[in-house]
């Protein structure tokens, strides 16, 4: 499947999930997790620390490690506090205004939604076929 298809399919499914007040709290909060995982594996990458080093250091099992930042698994705050104090870091939160219009944008300049297989599980929309979910989300 070419790149503009998978784009198109992403931006309408974008603008479904976003068309209610459920699909929008699904993606704020998806959104959240990709960007708390994402900021662990920066900090990791930067610091030259592999999973199993993660793991040691924080006390808890290399697969945990891997579960936690798959982003399938629902992370305590406590587990994000753990994780980054391991790190010798902390994070830094900051509460923005939705803004629902930037996000319909960025999606159609090929902008990904996060964690957008967990979001496509939750809310089935039938008009993308078994193949193409596989692509978009190989591609994500």
């Amino acid at each position: 499947m070419r790149k503009e298809g998978i784009s198109k399919m992403a931006k309408t499914f974008i603008e479904k999930l976003m068309s209610d007040d459920e699909g929008k709290k699904l993606y704020f909060r998806e959104d959240l997790i990709f960007e708390i995982t994402e900021a662990i594996c920066e900090v990791m990458k930067e610091k030259h620390i592999s999973k199993a080093e993660l793991s040691r250091l924080a006390g808890v099992s290399k697969s945990n490690i891997t579960q936690l930042l798959s982003g399938d698994q629902n992370m305590r705050l406590t587990t994000v506090a753990d994780l980054l104090y391991a790190l010798d870091s902390r994070l830094a939160v900051t509460a923005v205004p939705l803004d629902i219009d930037s996000i319909l944008e960025d999606t159609a300049s090929d902008q990904w939604a996060p964690a957008m297989e967990t979001t496509m599980r939750q809310f089935e929309y039938q008009e993308i076929d078994e193949k193409d979910r596989r692509e978009i989300t190989q591609a994500a």
